[in-house]
């Protein structure tokens, strides 16, 4: 509910908080009734001193609904004092009036649709349908169908009919779209079930009153229809057909798709290859004899098979975007597989917020995982049982981890910018220079803390 407004409608005139309530509802229905008949709209209702309170759209560019007190016309209080609909030719056009009526019968205020257009007979008729039909749906319309009505363009055709299916107005955006969806030309006074059109669907919507919306191809072309049932009274019903032109949205669309899968299959298609470097490196370390070169073959068949692990994750995501939840995941999974001893019990957790980030950024947190994962399962732990926990948190464009274990800790003397193991520089290089970050490590009152914060990359 716009308050402001409902605060100043309880505050300047006679209405009750129901009656306030019922204008404020109303009038969220303007942006998209006057896209739809391109009349001016406003909203009336009396206060004191024989002045109107009027609700309109801002001239603004924010869309805004604003409030002011004019002088009341005698047409406006005619409507008021005798809850009956005028219409009137204006000096620039023609004017609409239909009253707002409570669910007690009284009239409390009404709806006045301007029309810009010269003063002739035609075009005070067609003004009318038009108007007719959307102040009927904007008295009827339930806050869901509001939210579900965007406003459309002068490129969207419009066509209005009866309960019977006999067209009575039709825009000029759908003169142009006649021949595409098989609707005669002259439009009004035709039957939109003559058109190429779902007749199922416009059957539907008449005897069902609810809305419809689907997208079909029309010699290429295609065309999204959304029908609107607008009853009318007790026995009749109208119906807007909005048609949207939405080929270059649907090609555009495919592109992506295509995009996406085309990347979908290069992550695919490096995991595979990173896979294959891996087992290639494995053979060797069973044919080496030598213990420091078996370990290091090991150490570097861990760090692809994290590289691997990302790409995997990513050809499975609908957007180039993974969760470091999953890469965590699957990251502690395999080196369970991997490293972790068969009597050796190890627990890893997870806490704090599930963040996406881009896979470019996946593919250097992952090996950071693995780095600090190995170590406290390697070194930490030294095959102990023991707990591995990551903590996540995001606020703004910072990310942090919070990494622990429940093993020995660090030596002493350790000293981060000193430490000569490979690990340990790859984790300090990557968070440094590829992440943009900074990291801490440290000892805690059981096992290691590493502190690492990164920023969002947009």
């Amino acid at each position: 509910m716009t308050v402001h407004i409902y605060d100043e409608l309880v505050k300047e005139t006679n209405l009750s908080s129901l009656q306030a309530a019922l204008l404020v509802h109303i009038s969220h229905m303007i942006r998209f009734g006057q896209s739809v008949s391109k009349h001016k709209i406003v909203l009336f209702t009396e206060i004191a001193n024989d002045d109107m309170m009027c609700i309109y759209e801002s001239n603004d560019s924010n869309d805004s609904l604003v409030t002011s007190r004019i002088p009341s016309s005698d047409m406006w209080k005619k409507l008021i004092t005798t809850g009956e609909s005028f219409q009137q030719s204006t000096q620039n056009g023609f004017e609409y009036l239909f009253p707002i009526v409570d669910n007690g019968g009284k009239t409390i205020g009404g709806i006045s649709f301007s029309y810009m257009a010269p003063a002739n007979g035609v075009e005070g008729k067609r003004g009318f349908i038009v108007a007719d039909t959307m102040q009927r749906l904007m008295l009827t319309a339930t806050d869901e169908q509001i939210k579900e009505y965007e406003p459309i363009s002068y490129l969207d055709g419009l066509i209005i009919f009866d309960q019977n299916g006999t067209i009575l107005y039709g825009n000029d955006t759908a003169l142009h779209l006649a021949d595409i969806v098989g609707v005669d030309r002259r439009l009004v006074g035709t039957s939109i079930f003559g058109s190429s059109l779902k007749i199922s669907a416009i059957h539907r919507v008449i005897d069902e009153r609810n809305d419809f919306v689907s997208e079909e191809i029309y010699h290429n072309i295609a065309l999204r229809q959304h029908l609107i049932p607008i009853p009318m009274g007790r026995n009749e019903c109208r119906c807007l057909l909005i048609l949207h032109d939405c080929t270059r949205e649907s090609k555009q669309q495919q592109e992506l798709l295509v995009k996406n899968s085309i990347i979908k299959e290069i992550h695919h298609r490096v995991k595979n290859n990173l896979q294959t470097v891996a087992g290639l490196l494995r053979m060797e370390a069973r044919r080496s004899e030598l213990p420091e070169v078996k370990s290091a073959l090991h150490e570097g068949i861990s760090r692809i098979e994290s590289m691997a692990l990302v790409h995997d994750l990513v050809s499975h995501y609908d957007e180039d975007y993974i969760s470091i939840r999953s890469i965590y995941d699957e990251l502690c999974r395999l080196l369970r597989q991997s490293i972790v001893d068969r009597n050796q019990h190890v627990e890893f957790r997870y806490h704090g917020d599930d963040c996406i980030i881009s896979s470019h950024q996946a593919s250097y947190i992952s090996l950071v995982f693995n780095e600090l994962i190995s170590n406290s399962i390697v070194h930490g732990l030294d095959g102990t049982d023991g707990v591995i926990s990551l903590s996540v948190s995001s606020m703004n464009d910072t990310i942090s981890l919070i990494f622990t274990d429940s093993g020995k800790g660090l030596p002493r003397d350790f000293d981060m910018a000193k430490s000569k193991r490979l690990g340990m520089q790859i984790i300090n290089n990557l968070v440094t220079h590829e992440l943009q970050g900074h990291m801490t490590i440290e000892n805690g009152d059981m096992g290691v803390i590493v502190t690492i914060h990164i920023h969002k990359e947009q």
